[in-house]
């Protein structure tokens, strides 16, 4: 049988246990548990993995998902980073699919500005839209363009600097087209607008 340790050892352990956890917690403390760079972020909230159903008059009409989400309670905005819009038609089939680097959407309108390396692509594959920038606006379910882009369709290539559509890519039209000619909507016939 061991002797047992008198009260000034158990008194001198206790002592080094609390000593160790208060030292554990005040370098804990020292460490923001963000990064610099979001620290700096004026967002109100930084969302991770955004995923959100997008409606028009009550019914789905498209799903939201991004990376990164800032949102900005004030100013009604929710800025996105590697964002997809997949749009869905009144049967709730797929009809679209629209990519980029980054976008914002409006909570008040429910519109979405998308910017970089803007890509729209018709659900059965055979249309895709590339751009920088375009705009949806979800009232009237249709995508504007103001810069320039290129229209990939069986064996046409259109260009121009704007554009109104809706998502399935079905009703374009070109309202300043400056080229047309034959060309290929396949991912190897991809050339960015210049």
């Amino acid at each position: 049988m061991s002797p047992r340790p008198g009260r000034a050892g158990l008194r001198a352990a206790g002592m080094a246990v609390t000593a160790l956890a208060l030292s554990g917690c005040a370098e804990e403390g020292d460490r923001p548990l963000a990064s610099a760079t979001l620290l700096g972020l004026e967002a109100d909230q930084v969302l991770v993995g955004v995923e959100m159903n997008l409606t028009r008059a009550g019914v789905r009409n498209a799903v939201l998902v991004a990376d990164t989400a800032f949102s900005f309670q004030e100013e009604g905005l929710l800025q996105l980073r590697n964002l997809v819009i997949t749009f869905y038609g009144d049967t709730g089939l797929e009809e679209g699919v629209l990519t980029g680097r980054q976008g914002e959407y409006d909570f008040e309108t429910g519109n979405v500005e998308v910017n970089g390396q803007v890509e729209v692509n018709e659900a059965l594959g055979s249309k895709r839209l590339v751009t920088e920038r375009l705009r949806y606006v979800a009232a009237v379910d249709s995508l504007y363009g103001d810069t320039t882009f290129v229209l990939y369709r069986p064996g046409l290539e259109s260009r121009g600097n704007s554009f109104v559509s809706d998502a399935q890519l079905e009703n374009v039209q070109i309202l300043n087209p400056s080229f047309v000619s034959d060309g290929d909507a396949s991912p190897a016939g991809r050339s960015a607008p210049q």
